[in-house]
Order: C-alpha cells, then structure tokens, then sequence
C-alpha cells in the first residue's frame, strides 16, 4: 500500500465537486482571488481571506484565529458543527468535512462550500468510521492512479496506459469533472499517436489495455464500475481528480 498525499473534495453550493492536493505547508482560504482556494461568493458572506490550512508535524490543522465574520465550522461524522473560532485552531481528521456559509435562504437556512479532509491512510485510530464506495483517484501533475477503499493503493501502470487514463481525465475535466465517452479511434490517437489507417490493428491493443486496467482497479472485471464500455461508441471512465 502507498499513501496518497492529502487532499480537499472542495464542493460548491451548486453541488460541482473538484480535487486539490494539499502539496505544500499552507494554504489560504477565501473570496479574494489571491487565496490558495478561492470560494466564489457574490454575497460577501466569506471573508477575503477566511481560514488557512496549516501542517505541522504530519498534521494537518484548520485555522481561523483571525477571526472570520461568519465563522469556519467543522463537521464530524454525525456530531454536532464545532465553530473553530472558538479555539483558533483544530487538527483535522481524515473526512472532516469544512463548511463555509455562502448565503442564507428563508428561513434561515444556510447553505455552504464544503471542504472534505481526505488523508486516508493517516488517522487510521479515527472513530468515526463512515461507509464509502471505492473509487479511483487521478493526479495530473503527478501521472499517477490510485484506488481508494478505506486505504489508499497507488495503481502502478505503463507508460501506454497512463496516456489512456490521462487522456480520459482530461476530457472529464473539460465536461465539468463528470465522465465522457471516449471512442476508440480517439483513445487510439492519444495513446499510439496515429491515424485511422492503423485502427484495426490498434483496437486490439486498446482492448489489452483496458483489460489490464480493470484487472488492477475493478473488484470484478467482468462487471466493471470505473472504466465502462458504452456500447459501440468507446469507454467512459470513472474517476475524481486532483490538480
């Protein structure tokens, strides 16, 4: 088993969802542009530089000691919201969920960005344990794969299979990070770098390739949940990304 590094699931109040590694020792969060992690926020309830995400000694800290207008709350498991102004400070559990009031509806209902703490293979003592389907993460910057499942599993591949999972990602990230259907002449493009005149040859090891995949993320090959065959057009691939 090989540990990702830690991330944040940052989902909007509209309820789109992006991935960002957590690479370096401080992040800021806000509505002011210069921020590490900008929230939108036309209704001013986030302050310019709301909160910051801090590591210390291999922990990762939420800190709003500022403090905030409206506050920086954290969600833990089922338990009640704790207002981290009150100390300045807590140190974050794999799944903490940071919530972030974008506005308010009638009556009285708020509405949040929520930040989702991902460090799985860290605080493997958290109580709090919480069912999650598996699923399978892709770093751009990194070309790498995992599958995560309660622990985290680097998925090591060849060079001709990570063009075909970079490939895909790329075309989710374009479609709002949701999963697009790639056609085989296009996959075969992307990963053998040429043309139509070789596609039946290719195809065949485009179907090698798809099996290796499966056959190193899927629970069941034959019924696969990530990397799916849609009919006649292509393969679809399910996946969360990070920048």
């Amino acid at each position: 088993m090989h540990s990702v590094l830690p991330f944040l699931e940052i989902q909007s109040p509209d309820g789109e969802i992006q991935c960002k590694l957590l690479e370096c020792d401080r992040l800021t969060v806000g509505r002011d542009s210069q921020n590490d992690i900008k929230l939108y926020n036309e209704h001013k309830t986030i302050s310019r530089i709301h909160c910051v995400l801090e590591c210390q000694n291999n922990s990762w800290w939420i800190v709003d000691d500022n403090p905030s207008a409206n506050g920086t709350f954290l969600q833990r498991g089922e338990s009640k919201e704790i207002d981290v102004r009150k100390n300045g400070r807590l140190r974050l559990q794999d799944k903490d969920t940071i919530l972030i009031l974008d506005k308010l509806l009638e009556p009285n209902t708020p509405v949040y960005w929520k930040l989702t703490f991902r460090q799985p293979n860290f605080d493997i003592t958290n109580p709090i344990q919480q069912f999650q389907c598996p699923y399978l993460t892709y770093s751009f910057n990194q070309k790498k794969l995992w599958r995560v499942n309660g622990t985290t599993e680097e998925i090591y591949l060849r060079p001709q299979v990570i063009k075909l999972i970079d490939y895909m990602a790329q075309k989710n990230q374009a479609n709002n990070n949701q999963p697009v259907v790639c056609s085989y002449e296009d996959l075969i493009k992307a990963i053998y770098n040429e043309g139509n005149d070789v596609f039946e040859r290719k195809n065949n090891d485009l179907i090698r390739l798809v099996w290796e995949v499966r056959k190193k993320v899927e629970s069941d090959s034959g019924e696969p949940e990530f990397l799916m065959t849609e009919g006649r057009q292509g393969y679809s691939l399910k996946v969360k990304l990070l920048d």
